[in-house]
């Protein structure tokens, strides 16, 4: 059995979220005392179930982030419709959907090149790197995280000597197709929508923790 806000962030919502769907009975739990307790077993069934309706596209899922963000989005009214729907309904149950947002890549770099690295001009600093900005409780290892479009990928690993087969990597790049690519000119972090569920998508339990935190102040 496990409580509210280990259930919350296994399953990268907020212990608000958890108390709806235990609520609702989506989720198994029981009140012990005053608090509620969660059977895990059902937790982890729930988190393997498959996700239902059509894919999300890059672009779908970039449109929800920006309006979380409260950032105007250039696309038709119907698209603009459809993502205030989504987000309408929490952006803390889209996070399996928006995976489709980029493709994550794992390198190694040298630890002396992590700074020179983070200022690149064509990085859009995120996850770790980037929650600080919003105040979430996190303390940044040695690694570095953030958003590259695709076509600048291969100069950035010649540039930097990125290694994408070393056995512990220190390098998260989330690889966007150029067409979808959100983020303004001149951009040096991802918006707080975007780095919380960054932080949501982590295996690292404070990690995810954070990523609860920021979600639950948008």
């Amino acid at each position: 059995m496990v409580g509210v806000v280990e259930a919350a962030i296994e399953l990268g919502v907020s212990p608000r979220r958890v108390r709806q769907m235990l609520a609702a009975g989506v989720l198994a739990g029981e009140h012990v005392g005053r608090v509620w307790v969660i059977d895990a077993g059902h937790l982890r069934n729930l988190e393997s179930r498959p996700e239902v309706g059509r894919p999300w596209s890059p672009a779908a899922a970039w449109a929800v982030l920006a309006l979380a963000d409260g950032e105007e989005v250039d696309i038709s009214p119907v698209e603009r419709s459809r993502a205030r729907k989504r987000l309408a309904r929490g952006l803390d149950r889209a996070v399996a959907r928006l995976r489709v947002r980029a493709e994550g890549r794992w390198f190694y770099v040298h630890p002396g090149v992590i700074d020179r690295l983070g200022e690149a001009p064509r990085i859009v600093r995120s996850g770790i790197n980037a929650v600080a900005e919003y105040g979430a409780g996190l303390v940044i290892g040695d690694g570095f995280e953030g958003y590259v479009r695709a076509g600048d990928l291969d100069e950035l690993v010649s540039r930097f000597g990125l290694d994408d087969q070393a056995a512990r990597p220190n390098v998260l790049l989330r690889v966007v197709d150029d067409v979808a690519w959100p983020f303004r000119p001149g951009q040096r972090s991802a918006g707080r929508a975007v780095v919380a569920v960054d932080l949501l998508e982590s295996n690292e339990p404070r990690t995810r923790r954070a990523g609860v935190e920021l979600m639950e102040r948008l």
